[in-house]
């Protein structure tokens, strides 16, 4: 299926944004093809002229025309890779301007609350309450957009800290449940009575384990169940999301962890997303010397795991 796709050159033009005549899988189709009648001209000229120059000529013609489609090729990828740059840096940019008027937009809101609260009615408060979950929303997207510009420079430092995961599980948990209240959504969480510290990013696995808890509950219908579940594995610990949900077509499960993407059937059911929680996640969890796999049908459910390694005790 892979090669299938691979060789869809339509849908490859589409996705880079250019034009067919540009995908590089139709160049390299192109050049096989003219490899293949070069050399076939030449060895019929060689069969049926017995001159030293012919054949010096086909060898030349071909060169010339192999290393013509070769530079064009290296201009389209030097160009979408230039493309690509201009982009990182404008969101990387584009991201940094807008953390200060959410941070003030942020102070504002507490300072309503905590000095004025007195004069303000159920309603103003419930307003301002709004405006902080929409802003603390805004504040993680950011800094999502950051981390991936960061990613696609190959410049994102993780932490190293020794942490529990145990009480990030807990915490998690805990800021999810008001989701999946709204959502109707039953989530439990199964962890054994204690469990060794791991090597991570602390502050990113939390954002790693709160993507696939918030994921889980938003992709599952009312009614549905979510379980949660931490167990030791040897030297490693591996964390668990199980849902009852709308699960991912098979057909497009090999593109769940590429940038932006998001899954027809999201789009069907009206879910919100961005399409890079789980490819920040994948980078966080490997990048912390994890790893990280899902299993996922179609109307039945998914389950997301990733695995850390434990803190070494000699």
């Amino acid at each position: 299926m892979k090669i299938v796709n691979d060789l869809n050159i339509r849908k490859q033009a589409d996705e880079l944004g250019v034009s067919i005549w540009q995908a590089p899988s139709f160049l390299f189709l192109l050049m096989g093809i003219i490899v293949v009648v070069a050399m076939t001209v030449v060895y019929f000229a060689s069969m049926n002229y017995g001159s030293p120059e012919i054949l010096i000529f086909s060898e030349f013609a071909v060169v010339i025309i192999i290393f013509t489609i070769g530079t064009f090729i290296i201009r389209n990828v030097e160009y979408m890779a230039a493309a690509n740059k201009i982009k990182s840096e404008f969101i990387s940019m584009a991201s940094h301007q807008l953390k200060t008027p959410i941070a003030e937009l942020s102070w504002a809101s507490e300072l309503l609350i905590s000095k004025y609260k007195k004069g303000l009615g159920k309603k103003q408060l419930d307003l301002i309450g709004e405006i902080s979950k929409a802003n603390a929303h805004m504040s993680r997207l950011v800094g999502d957009l950051l981390d991936v510009a960061r990613l696609d420079r190959g410049a994102l430092l993780l932490a190293q800290d020794k942490i529990n995961i145990v009480n990030i599980v807990k915490e998690v948990h805990e800021a999810d449940l008001p989701l999946a209240t709204a959502m109707g959504v039953k989530v439990d969480v199964i962890i054994p009575g204690s469990l060794p510290e791991i090597i991570a990013d602390k502050r990113r696995i939390k954002v790693a384990i709160d993507n696939l808890i918030s994921n889980a509950i938003k992709y599952t219908a009312d009614g549905g169940y979510v379980e949660v579940r931490l167990e030791k594995d040897g030297d490693k610990i591996n964390f668990c999301v199980k849902d009852n949900g709308i699960g991912i077509p098979e057909k497009q499960q090999d593109k769940v962890f590429e940038k932006f993407f998001r899954s027809d059937n999201s789009a069907k059911y009206k879910i919100e997303g961005t399409g890079l929680g789980l490819y920040i996640v994948k980078n966080y969890v490997e990048q912390s010397g994890g790893k990280i796999w899902f299993k996922s049908i179609e109307n039945v459910g998914s389950s997301f795991c990733f695995s850390l390694p434990i803190v070494n005790k000699k």
